[in-house]
Protein backbone atom coordinates (compact mmCIF):
# COMPACT_ATOMS: atom_id res chain seq x y z
CA UNK A 1 0.00 0.00 0.00
CA UNK A 2 1.46 3.38 -1.01
CA UNK A 3 -0.31 6.26 0.75
CA UNK A 4 -0.14 9.79 -0.70
CA UNK A 5 3.26 11.34 -0.13
CA UNK A 6 2.67 15.05 -0.77
CA UNK A 7 1.58 16.50 2.56
CA UNK A 8 -0.60 19.63 2.42
CA UNK A 9 0.13 22.89 4.22
CA UNK A 10 -2.19 21.90 7.07
CA UNK A 11 -1.65 18.61 8.81
CA UNK A 12 -3.70 15.92 7.10
CA UNK A 13 -4.76 12.61 8.62
CA UNK A 14 -1.67 11.03 7.06
CA UNK A 15 0.53 13.72 8.61
CA UNK A 16 -1.02 13.13 12.03
CA UNK A 17 -0.43 9.39 11.66
CA UNK A 18 3.22 10.10 10.84
CA UNK A 19 3.57 12.31 13.91
CA UNK A 20 1.83 9.71 16.09
CA UNK A 21 4.12 6.92 14.89
CA UNK A 22 7.24 9.02 15.47
CA UNK A 23 6.09 10.17 18.92
CA UNK A 24 5.25 6.62 20.03
CA UNK A 25 8.60 5.43 18.68
CA UNK A 26 10.59 8.11 20.53
CA UNK A 27 8.62 7.55 23.75
CA UNK A 28 9.26 3.82 23.74
CA UNK A 29 12.93 4.31 22.79
CA UNK A 30 13.42 5.74 26.26
CA UNK A 31 10.92 3.37 27.88
CA UNK A 32 12.78 0.30 26.59
CA UNK A 33 16.25 1.58 27.56
CA UNK A 34 15.27 2.73 31.04
CA UNK A 35 13.86 -0.70 31.80
CA UNK A 36 17.44 -1.88 32.23
CA UNK A 37 18.14 -0.40 35.69
CA UNK A 38 14.68 -1.54 36.84
CA UNK A 39 14.84 -5.16 35.65
CA UNK A 40 18.59 -5.83 35.56
CA UNK A 41 19.40 -6.65 39.19
CA UNK A 42 16.32 -8.77 40.02
CA UNK A 43 16.59 -10.65 36.72
CA UNK A 44 20.29 -11.42 37.09
CA UNK A 45 19.80 -12.44 40.73
CA UNK A 46 17.03 -14.90 39.83
CA UNK A 47 18.85 -16.36 36.84
CA UNK A 48 22.11 -16.79 38.78
CA UNK A 49 20.19 -18.08 41.82
CA UNK A 50 21.85 -15.47 44.02
CA UNK A 51 20.53 -12.70 46.30
CA UNK A 52 20.21 -9.25 44.65
CA UNK A 53 22.96 -7.72 46.80
CA UNK A 54 25.53 -10.36 45.86
CA UNK A 55 28.74 -8.95 44.29
CA UNK A 56 28.38 -11.24 41.25
CA UNK A 57 24.98 -9.72 40.51
CA UNK A 58 26.48 -6.22 40.63
CA UNK A 59 29.38 -7.36 38.46
CA UNK A 60 27.07 -8.83 35.82
CA UNK A 61 24.90 -5.72 35.84
CA UNK A 62 27.95 -3.68 34.89
CA UNK A 63 28.94 -6.18 32.23
CA UNK A 64 25.48 -6.14 30.71
CA UNK A 65 25.47 -2.35 30.46
CA UNK A 66 28.67 -2.18 28.42
CA UNK A 67 27.79 -5.25 26.36
CA UNK A 68 24.45 -3.78 25.31
CA UNK A 69 26.03 -0.42 24.53
CA UNK A 70 28.76 -2.07 22.44
CA UNK A 71 26.21 -4.15 20.51
CA UNK A 72 24.04 -1.07 20.00
CA UNK A 73 26.91 0.95 18.60
CA UNK A 74 28.30 -1.72 16.27
CA UNK A 75 25.07 -3.19 14.91
CA UNK A 76 23.23 0.14 14.75
CA UNK A 77 26.02 1.46 12.52
CA UNK A 78 25.13 -1.35 10.14
CA UNK A 79 21.48 -0.41 10.69
CA UNK A 80 22.26 3.14 9.55
CA UNK A 81 23.69 1.75 6.31
CA UNK A 82 20.53 -0.36 5.87
CA UNK A 83 18.39 2.78 6.35
CA UNK A 84 20.14 4.38 3.38
CA UNK A 85 20.11 1.18 1.33
CA UNK A 86 16.58 -0.14 1.89
CA UNK A 87 14.50 2.80 3.08
CA UNK A 88 13.70 4.87 6.15
CA UNK A 89 10.17 3.61 6.88
CA UNK A 90 11.06 -0.03 6.29
CA UNK A 91 14.03 -0.01 8.66
CA UNK A 92 12.19 2.10 11.23
CA UNK A 93 9.36 -0.45 11.27
CA UNK A 94 11.79 -3.35 11.50
CA UNK A 95 13.73 -1.74 14.37
CA UNK A 96 10.54 -0.99 16.32
CA UNK A 97 9.42 -4.60 16.08
CA UNK A 98 12.92 -5.74 17.12
CA UNK A 99 12.86 -3.62 20.27
CA UNK A 100 9.25 -4.56 21.00
CA UNK A 101 9.70 -8.32 20.59
CA UNK A 102 13.08 -8.47 22.35
CA UNK A 103 11.85 -7.53 25.86
CA UNK A 104 8.88 -9.85 25.37
CA UNK A 105 11.33 -12.69 24.71
CA UNK A 106 13.58 -11.57 27.59
CA UNK A 107 10.61 -11.89 29.97
CA UNK A 108 10.71 -15.66 29.45
CA UNK A 109 14.49 -16.00 29.87
CA UNK A 110 15.60 -19.02 31.87
CA UNK A 111 19.33 -18.31 31.53
CA UNK A 112 21.51 -15.25 31.94
CA UNK A 113 22.85 -15.64 28.39
CA UNK A 114 19.34 -15.39 26.93
CA UNK A 115 18.52 -12.37 29.08
CA UNK A 116 21.66 -10.46 28.05
CA UNK A 117 21.12 -11.41 24.39
CA UNK A 118 17.59 -10.00 24.29
CA UNK A 119 18.57 -6.86 26.18
CA UNK A 120 21.30 -6.36 23.57
CA UNK A 121 18.86 -6.76 20.67
CA UNK A 122 16.54 -4.30 22.43
CA UNK A 123 19.37 -1.76 22.53
CA UNK A 124 20.14 -2.39 18.84
CA UNK A 125 16.51 -1.82 17.86
CA UNK A 126 16.32 1.44 19.83
CA UNK A 127 19.57 2.74 18.32
CA UNK A 128 18.44 2.03 14.75
CA UNK A 129 14.91 3.37 15.29
CA UNK A 130 16.06 6.82 16.43
CA UNK A 131 18.16 7.46 13.34
CA UNK A 132 15.55 5.99 10.97
CA UNK A 133 12.78 8.10 12.53
CA UNK A 134 14.56 11.47 12.44
CA UNK A 135 15.66 10.85 8.84
CA UNK A 136 12.14 9.79 7.81
CA UNK A 137 10.54 12.84 9.44
CA UNK A 138 13.06 15.29 7.98
CA UNK A 139 12.40 14.04 4.46
CA UNK A 140 8.61 13.83 4.80
CA UNK A 141 8.50 17.45 6.03
CA UNK A 142 11.17 19.13 3.88
CA UNK A 143 9.99 22.73 4.45
CA UNK A 144 12.46 24.19 6.94
CA UNK A 145 10.22 25.66 9.63
CA UNK A 146 7.79 22.78 9.56
CA UNK A 147 10.55 20.20 9.73
CA UNK A 148 12.09 21.93 12.74
CA UNK A 149 8.76 22.00 14.60
CA UNK A 150 8.04 18.37 13.78
CA UNK A 151 11.47 17.12 14.88
CA UNK A 152 11.49 19.28 17.99
CA UNK A 153 8.04 18.39 19.32
CA UNK A 154 7.97 14.69 18.46
CA UNK A 155 11.30 14.14 20.21
CA UNK A 156 9.86 15.72 23.36
CA UNK A 157 7.87 12.50 23.83
CA UNK A 158 11.13 10.66 24.50
CA UNK A 159 11.30 12.27 27.94
CA UNK A 160 7.89 10.85 28.84
CA UNK A 161 9.29 7.33 28.43
CA UNK A 162 11.22 7.50 31.69
CA UNK A 163 8.21 8.74 33.65
CA UNK A 164 5.99 6.07 32.09
CA UNK A 165 8.29 3.10 32.72
CA UNK A 166 8.84 4.17 36.34
CA UNK A 167 5.08 4.46 36.87
CA UNK A 168 4.38 1.08 35.27
CA UNK A 169 7.10 -0.55 37.39
CA UNK A 170 5.59 0.94 40.56
CA UNK A 171 2.14 -0.40 39.60
CA UNK A 172 3.54 -3.88 38.92
CA UNK A 173 5.38 -3.90 42.26
CA UNK A 174 2.07 -3.13 43.99
CA UNK A 175 -0.27 -5.40 42.07
CA UNK A 176 1.94 -7.94 40.27
CA UNK A 177 1.05 -10.69 42.70
CA UNK A 178 -2.53 -10.67 41.42
CA UNK A 179 -1.48 -11.02 37.77
CA UNK A 180 -1.64 -14.44 36.07
CA UNK A 181 1.46 -16.59 36.51
CA UNK A 182 3.75 -16.84 33.50
CA UNK A 183 4.28 -20.21 31.76
CA UNK A 184 7.73 -20.94 33.17
CA UNK A 185 9.33 -24.00 34.79
CA UNK A 186 8.42 -24.30 38.46
CA UNK A 187 11.96 -23.49 39.54
CA UNK A 188 11.48 -19.87 38.41
CA UNK A 189 9.36 -17.13 39.97
CA UNK A 190 6.27 -17.06 37.75
CA UNK A 191 5.11 -13.75 39.28
CA UNK A 192 8.44 -11.89 39.08
CA UNK A 193 7.86 -8.17 38.64
CA UNK A 194 10.79 -7.79 36.25
CA UNK A 195 9.21 -10.28 33.86
CA UNK A 196 5.87 -8.44 33.81
CA UNK A 197 7.65 -5.13 33.20
CA UNK A 198 9.55 -6.60 30.25
CA UNK A 199 6.27 -7.86 28.77
CA UNK A 200 5.02 -4.28 28.57
CA UNK A 201 7.83 -3.57 26.11
CA UNK A 202 5.66 -5.22 23.47
CA UNK A 203 3.07 -2.42 23.69
CA UNK A 204 4.40 -0.16 20.90
CA UNK A 205 4.15 -2.95 18.34
CA UNK A 206 0.34 -3.00 18.57
CA UNK A 207 -0.61 0.56 17.50
CA UNK A 208 2.34 0.87 15.13
CA UNK A 209 1.44 -2.34 13.28
CA UNK A 210 -2.01 -0.82 12.67
CA UNK A 211 -0.76 2.61 11.55
CA UNK A 212 2.38 1.87 9.52
CA UNK A 213 0.57 0.59 6.38
CA UNK A 214 -1.09 3.99 6.03
CA UNK A 215 1.98 6.22 6.00
CA UNK A 216 4.44 6.76 3.13
CA UNK A 217 8.11 6.11 2.68
CA UNK A 218 10.35 9.14 2.23
CA UNK A 219 9.43 10.66 -1.13
CA UNK A 220 12.94 12.00 -1.79
CA UNK A 221 14.52 8.59 -1.14
CA UNK A 222 11.95 6.66 -3.20
CA UNK A 223 12.15 8.99 -6.20
CA UNK A 224 15.93 8.79 -6.36
CA UNK A 225 15.87 5.03 -5.99
CA UNK A 226 13.18 4.66 -8.69
CA UNK A 227 15.17 6.90 -11.02
CA UNK A 228 18.34 4.93 -10.40
CA UNK A 229 20.17 8.03 -9.15
CA UNK A 230 20.40 7.03 -5.48
CA UNK A 231 24.05 6.60 -4.60
CA UNK A 232 25.11 3.53 -2.65
CA UNK A 233 25.94 4.37 0.98
CA UNK A 234 29.54 3.94 2.04
CA UNK A 235 31.18 4.13 5.45
CA UNK A 236 34.36 5.38 3.82
CA UNK A 237 32.56 8.34 2.29
CA UNK A 238 31.84 9.67 5.78
CA UNK A 239 35.57 10.41 6.02
CA UNK A 240 35.95 11.97 2.58
CA UNK A 241 37.37 15.53 2.79
CA UNK A 242 33.97 17.23 2.34
CA UNK A 243 32.32 15.20 5.15
CA UNK A 244 35.20 14.33 7.49
CA UNK A 245 34.77 17.39 9.68
CA UNK A 246 31.02 17.06 10.21
CA UNK A 247 31.34 13.30 10.79
CA UNK A 248 34.00 13.61 13.49
CA UNK A 249 32.61 16.73 15.18
CA UNK A 250 29.03 15.44 15.42
CA UNK A 251 30.28 12.09 16.76
CA UNK A 252 32.45 13.84 19.36
CA UNK A 253 29.65 16.21 20.41
CA UNK A 254 27.21 13.33 20.68
CA UNK A 255 29.74 11.46 22.82
CA UNK A 256 30.01 14.50 25.12
CA UNK A 257 26.23 14.74 25.55
CA UNK A 258 25.89 11.04 26.34
CA UNK A 259 28.92 11.18 28.62
CA UNK A 260 27.27 13.94 30.66
CA UNK A 261 24.07 11.87 30.86
CA UNK A 262 25.70 8.56 31.80
CA UNK A 263 28.79 9.80 33.61
CA UNK A 264 26.89 12.23 35.82
CA UNK A 265 23.07 12.16 35.70
CA UNK A 266 22.55 8.41 35.42
CA UNK A 267 24.81 7.54 38.36
CA UNK A 268 23.18 10.15 40.59
CA UNK A 269 20.22 8.18 41.92
CA UNK A 270 22.24 5.04 42.62
CA UNK A 271 25.58 6.42 43.79
CA UNK A 272 25.24 10.09 44.77
CA UNK A 273 21.81 10.53 46.40
CA UNK A 274 22.63 8.17 49.34
CA UNK A 275 25.20 10.74 50.52
CA UNK A 276 22.71 13.61 50.98
CA UNK A 277 22.75 15.06 54.50
CA UNK A 278 19.14 14.15 55.26
CA UNK A 279 20.00 10.46 54.68
CA UNK A 280 22.96 10.37 57.08
CA UNK A 281 21.04 8.54 59.82
CA UNK A 282 19.80 5.93 57.33
CA UNK A 283 23.38 5.36 56.18
CA UNK A 284 24.58 4.91 59.77
CA UNK A 285 21.84 2.35 60.34
CA UNK A 286 22.78 0.50 57.16
CA UNK A 287 26.55 0.36 57.76
CA UNK A 288 26.60 -2.67 60.14
CA UNK A 289 23.89 -4.44 58.14
CA UNK A 290 25.91 -4.06 54.95
CA UNK A 291 28.98 -5.41 56.68
CA UNK A 292 26.93 -8.39 57.83
CA UNK A 293 25.58 -8.85 54.27
CA UNK A 294 29.11 -8.91 52.88
CA UNK A 295 30.05 -11.61 55.38
CA UNK A 296 26.94 -13.66 54.57
CA UNK A 297 27.57 -13.41 50.83
CA UNK A 298 31.17 -14.56 51.36
CA UNK A 299 29.87 -17.59 53.26
CA UNK A 300 27.43 -18.31 50.43
CA UNK A 301 30.30 -18.17 47.92
CA UNK A 302 32.13 -20.85 49.90
CA UNK A 303 29.09 -23.14 49.61
CA UNK A 304 28.50 -22.63 45.90
CA UNK A 305 31.17 -25.00 44.46
CA UNK A 306 29.82 -27.91 46.54
CA UNK A 307 26.25 -26.95 45.64
CA UNK A 308 27.00 -26.89 41.90
CA UNK A 309 28.68 -30.28 42.23
CA UNK A 310 25.61 -31.64 44.03
CA UNK A 311 23.38 -30.42 41.19
CA UNK A 312 25.62 -32.21 38.70
CA UNK A 313 25.70 -35.43 40.74
CA UNK A 314 21.97 -35.76 41.50
CA UNK A 315 19.58 -35.67 38.53
CA UNK A 316 16.52 -33.54 39.23
CA UNK A 317 18.05 -31.81 42.25
CA UNK A 318 18.19 -28.43 40.48
CA UNK A 319 14.45 -28.55 39.81
CA UNK A 320 13.67 -29.47 43.43
CA UNK A 321 15.99 -26.69 44.68
CA UNK A 322 14.23 -24.17 42.42
CA UNK A 323 10.77 -25.26 43.59
CA UNK A 324 11.84 -25.01 47.24
CA UNK A 325 13.27 -21.53 46.61
CA UNK A 326 9.99 -20.44 44.98
CA UNK A 327 8.05 -21.87 47.90
CA UNK A 328 10.19 -20.05 50.46
CA UNK A 329 9.86 -16.78 48.55
CA UNK A 330 6.08 -17.08 48.39
CA UNK A 331 5.90 -18.19 52.02
CA UNK A 332 7.82 -15.09 53.11
CA UNK A 333 5.52 -12.82 51.08
CA UNK A 334 2.37 -14.51 52.38
CA UNK A 335 3.61 -14.27 55.98
CA UNK A 336 4.27 -10.54 55.60
CA UNK A 337 0.81 -10.07 54.08
CA UNK A 338 -0.84 -12.07 56.88
CA UNK A 339 -2.43 -14.50 54.41
CA UNK A 340 -2.93 -17.50 56.72
CA UNK A 341 -4.54 -19.69 54.05
CA UNK A 342 -1.62 -19.21 51.68
CA UNK A 343 0.84 -19.82 54.51
CA UNK A 344 -0.83 -23.13 55.36
CA UNK A 345 -0.90 -24.24 51.72
CA UNK A 346 2.73 -23.32 51.16
CA UNK A 347 3.80 -25.08 54.36
CA UNK A 348 2.10 -28.25 53.13
CA UNK A 349 3.79 -27.94 49.72
CA UNK A 350 7.18 -27.42 51.38
CA UNK A 351 6.69 -30.59 53.42
CA UNK A 352 5.94 -32.51 50.21
CA UNK A 353 9.04 -31.02 48.56
CA UNK A 354 11.04 -32.10 51.60
CA UNK A 355 9.84 -35.66 51.15
CA UNK A 356 10.84 -35.56 47.47
CA UNK A 357 14.25 -34.23 48.45
CA UNK A 358 14.74 -37.04 51.00
CA UNK A 359 13.89 -39.63 48.40
CA UNK A 360 16.09 -38.09 45.72
CA UNK A 361 19.16 -37.75 47.95
CA UNK A 362 18.79 -40.97 49.94
CA UNK A 363 21.94 -42.40 48.36
CA UNK A 364 23.82 -39.07 48.47
CA UNK A 365 23.18 -37.39 51.82
CA UNK A 366 26.01 -34.89 51.29
CA UNK A 367 24.06 -33.34 48.41
CA UNK A 368 21.08 -32.79 50.71
CA UNK A 369 23.31 -31.32 53.43
CA UNK A 370 24.84 -28.81 51.01
CA UNK A 371 21.43 -27.79 49.67
CA UNK A 372 20.07 -27.24 53.19
CA UNK A 373 23.16 -25.24 54.20
CA UNK A 374 22.70 -23.04 51.14
CA UNK A 375 19.03 -22.52 51.97
CA UNK A 376 19.99 -21.53 55.51
CA UNK A 377 22.54 -19.05 54.14
CA UNK A 378 20.00 -17.57 51.73
CA UNK A 379 17.47 -17.18 54.57
CA UNK A 380 20.04 -15.26 56.62
CA UNK A 381 20.73 -12.99 53.63
CA UNK A 382 16.98 -12.44 53.10
CA UNK A 383 16.54 -11.60 56.81
CA UNK A 384 19.39 -9.12 56.53
CA UNK A 385 17.76 -7.56 53.46
CA UNK A 386 14.48 -7.20 55.38
CA UNK A 387 16.37 -5.46 58.18
CA UNK A 388 17.82 -3.01 55.65
CA UNK A 389 14.41 -2.32 54.09
CA UNK A 390 13.24 0.62 56.29
CA UNK A 391 16.45 2.61 55.82
CA UNK A 392 16.70 1.65 52.15
CA UNK A 393 13.13 2.77 51.52
CA UNK A 394 14.02 6.29 52.70
CA UNK A 395 17.02 6.38 50.36
CA UNK A 396 15.02 4.95 47.47
CA UNK A 397 12.19 7.46 47.98
CA UNK A 398 14.63 10.37 47.85
CA UNK A 399 16.32 8.88 44.80
CA UNK A 400 12.95 8.52 43.05
CA UNK A 401 12.18 12.20 43.66
CA UNK A 402 15.55 13.25 42.29
CA UNK A 403 15.05 10.97 39.27
CA UNK A 404 11.62 12.44 38.61
CA UNK A 405 13.09 15.94 38.73
CA UNK A 406 15.73 14.89 36.24
CA UNK A 407 13.10 13.42 33.88
CA UNK A 408 10.96 16.56 34.09
CA UNK A 409 14.07 18.65 33.46
CA UNK A 410 14.83 16.53 30.40
CA UNK A 411 11.29 17.11 29.11
CA UNK A 412 11.69 20.86 29.71
CA UNK A 413 14.97 20.78 27.78
CA UNK A 414 13.34 19.12 24.77
CA UNK A 415 10.44 21.60 24.87
CA UNK A 416 12.89 24.51 25.11
CA UNK A 417 14.80 23.19 22.09
CA UNK A 418 11.55 22.89 20.13
CA UNK A 419 10.70 26.52 20.95
CA UNK A 420 14.18 27.80 20.09
CA UNK A 421 14.18 26.05 16.70
CA UNK A 422 11.64 28.52 15.34
CA UNK A 423 14.11 31.35 15.88
CA UNK A 424 16.73 32.24 13.29
CA UNK A 425 19.67 31.08 15.42
CA UNK A 426 22.84 29.57 13.99
CA UNK A 427 23.20 25.91 14.87
CA UNK A 428 26.46 26.41 16.75
CA UNK A 429 24.93 29.23 18.77
CA UNK A 430 21.83 27.14 19.49
CA UNK A 431 23.95 24.35 20.92
CA UNK A 432 25.91 26.80 23.05
CA UNK A 433 22.65 27.97 24.65
CA UNK A 434 22.70 24.58 26.39
CA UNK A 435 26.46 24.21 26.83
CA UNK A 436 27.42 27.54 28.41
CA UNK A 437 24.94 27.38 31.35
CA UNK A 438 26.00 23.77 31.85
CA UNK A 439 29.51 24.93 32.71
CA UNK A 440 27.93 26.59 35.75
CA UNK A 441 25.13 24.15 36.56
CA UNK A 442 27.14 20.89 36.54
CA UNK A 443 29.93 21.92 38.97
CA UNK A 444 27.52 23.96 41.11
CA UNK A 445 25.20 20.96 41.52
CA UNK A 446 27.76 18.24 42.24
CA UNK A 447 30.43 20.28 44.04
CA UNK A 448 28.14 22.71 45.89
CA UNK A 449 24.41 21.99 46.12
CA UNK A 450 25.01 18.32 46.91
CA UNK A 451 26.67 19.33 50.20
CA UNK A 452 24.13 22.05 50.98
CA UNK A 453 20.52 20.82 50.91
CA UNK A 454 18.62 18.04 49.17
CA UNK A 455 15.99 20.44 47.79
CA UNK A 456 18.64 22.62 46.21
CA UNK A 457 20.40 19.52 44.85
CA UNK A 458 17.15 18.32 43.27
CA UNK A 459 16.69 21.73 41.64
CA UNK A 460 20.23 21.52 40.32
CA UNK A 461 19.58 18.07 38.85
CA UNK A 462 16.46 19.46 37.14
CA UNK A 463 18.56 22.15 35.46
CA UNK A 464 21.30 19.67 34.53
CA UNK A 465 18.68 17.35 33.02
CA UNK A 466 17.31 20.25 30.97
CA UNK A 467 20.73 21.21 29.63
CA UNK A 468 21.89 17.66 28.86
CA UNK A 469 18.73 16.13 27.38
CA UNK A 470 17.98 19.20 25.31
CA UNK A 471 21.15 18.37 23.37
CA UNK A 472 19.73 14.99 22.35
CA UNK A 473 16.84 16.72 20.57
CA UNK A 474 19.33 19.15 19.06
CA UNK A 475 21.22 16.34 17.33
CA UNK A 476 17.96 14.73 16.24
CA UNK A 477 17.17 17.95 14.36
CA UNK A 478 20.69 18.70 13.11
CA UNK A 479 21.92 15.33 11.82
CA UNK A 480 19.48 14.79 8.92
CA UNK A 481 20.60 18.15 7.49
CA UNK A 482 24.30 17.49 7.95
CA UNK A 483 24.68 14.60 5.49
CA UNK A 484 23.59 14.07 1.87
CA UNK A 485 20.48 11.98 1.29
CA UNK A 486 22.27 8.73 0.51
CA UNK A 487 24.32 8.98 3.75
CA UNK A 488 21.81 10.35 6.25
CA UNK A 489 21.21 7.04 7.98
CA UNK A 490 24.87 6.04 7.93
CA UNK A 491 26.16 9.43 9.10
CA UNK A 492 23.47 9.91 11.71
CA UNK A 493 24.08 6.42 13.07
CA UNK A 494 27.84 6.97 13.31
CA UNK A 495 27.34 10.18 15.30
CA UNK A 496 24.55 8.97 17.57
CA UNK A 497 25.39 5.32 18.07
CA UNK A 498 29.17 5.07 17.76
CA UNK A 499 29.91 8.51 19.21
CA UNK A 500 27.08 8.70 21.72
CA UNK A 501 25.76 5.31 22.70
CA UNK A 502 28.98 3.33 22.36
CA UNK A 503 31.68 5.82 23.42
CA UNK A 504 29.70 8.36 25.42
CA UNK A 505 27.93 5.83 27.65
CA UNK A 506 31.31 4.47 28.78
CA UNK A 507 31.56 7.59 30.94
CA UNK A 508 29.54 5.72 33.57
CA UNK A 509 32.45 3.31 33.95
CA UNK A 510 34.89 6.22 33.90
CA UNK A 511 33.09 7.98 36.76
CA UNK A 512 32.45 4.99 39.01
CA UNK A 513 35.43 2.73 38.34
CA UNK A 514 38.30 5.09 37.51
CA UNK A 515 37.77 8.65 38.76
CA UNK A 516 35.89 7.98 42.03
CA UNK A 517 38.54 5.43 43.19
CA UNK A 518 41.19 8.11 42.63
CA UNK A 519 39.66 10.04 45.52
CA UNK A 520 39.44 6.94 47.75
CA UNK A 521 40.12 3.21 47.31
CA UNK A 522 36.63 2.62 48.75
CA UNK A 523 34.54 5.40 47.24
CA UNK A 524 31.55 6.84 49.07
CA UNK A 525 28.70 8.94 47.73
CA UNK A 526 30.83 12.06 48.23
CA UNK A 527 33.51 10.66 45.93
CA UNK A 528 30.94 9.66 43.31
CA UNK A 529 29.52 13.19 43.42
CA UNK A 530 33.00 14.58 42.80
CA UNK A 531 33.54 12.14 39.94
CA UNK A 532 30.18 13.06 38.39
CA UNK A 533 31.06 16.75 38.65
CA UNK A 534 34.49 16.22 37.08
CA UNK A 535 33.15 14.17 34.16
CA UNK A 536 30.09 16.35 33.57
CA UNK A 537 32.07 19.60 33.64
CA UNK A 538 34.88 18.22 31.50
CA UNK A 539 32.61 17.02 28.69
CA UNK A 540 30.74 20.33 28.68
CA UNK A 541 34.06 22.15 28.28
CA UNK A 542 35.02 19.83 25.42
CA UNK A 543 31.56 20.21 23.87
CA UNK A 544 31.77 24.00 24.02
CA UNK A 545 35.13 23.97 22.24
CA UNK A 546 33.84 21.56 19.58
CA UNK A 547 30.69 23.64 18.99
CA UNK A 548 32.84 26.26 17.23
CA UNK A 549 33.95 23.59 14.75
CA UNK A 550 30.38 22.49 13.96
CA UNK A 551 29.55 23.51 10.38
CA UNK A 552 26.25 25.11 9.42
CA UNK A 553 24.43 22.65 7.11
CA UNK A 554 24.60 23.85 3.51
CA UNK A 555 21.05 24.28 2.11
CA UNK A 556 19.78 22.71 5.33
CA UNK A 557 21.40 19.46 4.19
CA UNK A 558 18.26 18.40 2.31
CA UNK A 559 19.84 17.98 -1.12
CA UNK A 560 21.96 15.07 -2.22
Amino acid sequence: MNPPETLPAKFSLTAWLILSIASIGFLFDTYELLMTPLVGVPAIAELLKLPPNHPRVTEWMGRMLWMTALCGGVFALLGGWLIDRFGRKRMMAASIFVYALSPFAAAFSTSLAAFVLFRSTTFIGVCVEFVAAITWLAELFPEKKRKERVLGWTQAFASLGGVLVTSVAAWINSYGGALPGLPLPDMFNQHAGWRYLLLTGFLPAIPLALMLPFVPESRAWREKRAAGTLKRPSFGELFAPELRRVTLVTAALSACAYAAAFGALQITTRSVVPGLKELASAQRELAPLRAEAAKLNAELDQLMPAFRQALADVPGLEEIAGKRANNRRNFRSASKAGDTNAVATLAKQFKELGASLDEMTAAQPDAKRVLLEREKSLKSIADNRDSQAPAMSAITARGDRVQLGQEIGGLAGRVLLALLLVLAIGRGTLLRIFLVPGLIALPATYFGLYHWASGAFSAGIFVCGLLVVGQFSYFGEYLPKAFPLHLRGTGGSFATNVGGRMIGTSAAFLSTNIIAPLFSPKPTADHYAMAAGVVGTAVFVIGLALSFLLPEPANQGMKD
